[in-house]
């Protein structure tokens, strides 16, 4: 039997790879969004999504019409939360900043559906992603129903209006994570 450190370190390099992947496969969709045109494929599927509300209006009436048909997939909250002017802007932020060293890049948190006064919410986070971390600059929930965005607030605990945050946070002055 391995000593226990050995375990230790094993369950600690596992859950940072795990955690790089997963930051890896949202900056590839983000990337791939801003290239131009692409066959479809399974993998550019979410970004095939995220193009299809490049404005923000746009993007807002593409998931009024999918939640009229159904459930927003998570594709469609992707694509929702891609139209935010905040989210374009600190993306683009990020990889001029950076020198197209790291990306802005969305990655669910939670794949479980989180439950808020009645409503099934997908709990994504919008990350920058560099070839060493993942850091996170804030966590967004949508509302597979009808595409409500709500966002997390790290004092409270509790979410918040996209209005709310838009006032309080005011996110389109933000430079960096920790802001």
């Amino acid at each position: 039997m391995a000593p226990r450190s050995s375990n230790s370190k094993t369950a600690a390099i596992a859950g940072t790879l795990a955690g790089l992947l997963a930051a890896g496969l949202g900056a590839y969709y983000l990337y791939s969004e801003r290239q131009p045109a692409q066959p479809a494929a399974p993998a550019a599927t979410l970004a095939a999504a995220a193009n299809a509300g490049s404005a923000p209006r746009q993007g807002a009436a593409g998931v009024q019409a999918a939640s009229a048909k159904g459930a927003l997939s998570r594709e469609q909250a992707v694509a929702a939360l891609m139209a935010l002017p905040e989210l374009k802007a600190w993306a683009d932020r990020i990889e001029t900043e950076s020198k197209g060293q790291a990306r802005g890049a969305l990655m669910e948190y939670d794949a479980q559906l989180r439950t808020v006064k009645g409503k099934q919410y997908y709990q994504l986070s919008f990350v920058e992603n560099s070839s060493d971390a993942a850091q996170r600059w804030e966590s967004f929930l949508v509302a597979q129903s009808d595409g409500e965005i709500l966002v997390d607030d790290d004092v409270s605990g509790e979410p918040m209006t996209l209005e709310q945050w838009r006032k309080d946070k005011k996110p389109l002055l933000r430079r960096g994570p920790g802001e």
